[in-house]
């Protein structure tokens, strides 16, 4: 029986991570091809697909998992584990089935209507033009950063428009392959198999049921429902996306973490230097129990605040002003302790490290990639929390 189509949530998320498990050593035999295409291959691709593993978060009325967020999150790291770059790509179409999924229902039938495994890349920031055009919107422009481009049925793309007090606001459109353009710039450090290229738009007529603010986006269900007349009960699609969604990346990064922690004990355990075995050296004991504990640290923040927010949905009640803010700080700190612990490792494994040909050359350089993404990013997500802190005592 395939994993989307168990009845029991937990089952359904339990199966799914049984199928990311078995993919971790096809992925990390592909890595080097992945990396070399700057894409994911399409073999390889249509092997995520049909495990379900790029459809955790789509709709159970379209077939997808539904899977809450935290379940979702941790397969995600289950296939970061083989290859950043797939795992970046799943956790991208699972992020933005969950974005997509809080547009009006007419959307959701426009994507997955006649293709139920369609799936969904994204240029957030509002670097396009809108212009009003009958009852919808005519968009132009330029994004940058389209991970998933290649395979991506549907995209989600940003653009300021005038909002009734007359100041602009940050929308998102839905627009279909069709209207896209795709520019092959990738050539970067790490993440390179994402494929997170240009897309140009030219005069793409949107209508209004597939455009979404970003203050509905990241309002969660309360603001969305007041401002659509709707109700939406099921938990996952009741969550705001800022505070929410960028766990999938963070996992990213977990997954890295993990592996190469992994790998890096059992390369070690079996080294020599000068007749002496390094792994009695007190230091390195000390670099790997260092890095094992950031570990670890990173995967109970991510897996707290993940069911704690699921838990919230679940009652149902909004999430505080001090919740948000935890959970953009903990995005970001999460990475950065995996970070810590990557470039710990790295440092552990020495000049062989730097070579092409070694196993922490490639997830030293995903990590870097993963810890760069605006979500990850620790200065703008630290400050946003400890003014929500200090904004508790007026």
């Amino acid at each position: 029986m395939n994993a989307l189509d168990i009845t029991d949530e937990k089952m359904r998320a339990d199966a799914l991570r049984v199928q990311a498990t078995a993919l971790i050593e096809p992925l990390a035999g592909a890595a080097a091809e992945t990396e070399a295409a700057g894409r994911i291959p399409a073999a390889l691709m249509d092997r995520l697909r049909s495990a379900g593993l790029t459809r955790l978060c789509q709709p159970r009325h379209f077939g997808g998992a539904e899977l809450p967020l935290d379940a979702a999150a941790d397969i995600i790291s289950i296939l970061a584990r083989g290859c950043a770059s797939s795992a970046w790509v799943c956790a991208v179409y699972t992020d933005h089935a969950f974005l997509a999924s809080l547009f009006l229902n007419e959307a959701g039938e426009d994507i997955w209507g006649q293709t139920p495994e369609a799936v969904i890349s994204a240029g957030y920031h509002p670097t396009g033009t809108a212009e009003r055009a009958g009852d919808g919107w005519r968009i132009s422009g330029q994004w940058q950063f389209v991970s998933g481009c290649d395979y991506a049925e549907w995209f989600i793309l940003g653009s300021f428009i005038p909002a009734a007090n007359g100041e602009d606001i940050h929308g998102l459109f839905l627009v279909p392959r069709s209207e896209i353009e795709i520019e092959d710039n990738w050539q970067v450090m790490g993440l390179q198999g994402t494929g997170s290229k240009n897309i140009t738009v030219a005069g793409c007529i949107v209508p209004e049921h597939r455009v979404l603010t970003m203050p509905e986006a990241n309002g969660g269900a309360e603001i969305r429902d007041s401002s659509r007349g709707e109700t939406e009960a099921r938990p996952l699609y009741r969550l705001p996306h800022l505070p929410s969604g960028p766990f999938l990346f963070t996992a990213t990064g977990l997954g890295i973490a993990e592996s190469l922690l992994e790998t890096s004990i059992a390369q070690i355990a079996a080294a020599e230097a000068k007749g002496k075995k390094i792994a009695d050296y007190p230091t390195m004991q000390m670099h790997i129990a260092e890095a094992a504990a950031e570990i670890d640290c990173a995967r109970l923040i991510v897996m707290r605040d993940t069911q704690a927010s699921m838990a919230a949905m679940a009652e149902p009640r909004p999430l505080s002003v001090m919740e948000r803010a935890r959970n953009r700080r903990d995005q970001a700190y999460a990475c950065r302790l995996c970070r810590n612990a990557v470039d710990r490792l790295f440092e552990a494994a020495g000049a062989r490290g730097i070579f092409d040909g070694h196993y922490a050359q490639r997830k030293f350089r995903d990590m870097c990639a993963v810890a760069s993404h605006i979500s990850q990013n620790w200065d703008r997500s630290g400050t946003e929390y400890g003014e929500a802190a200090f904004k508790r005592y007026p």
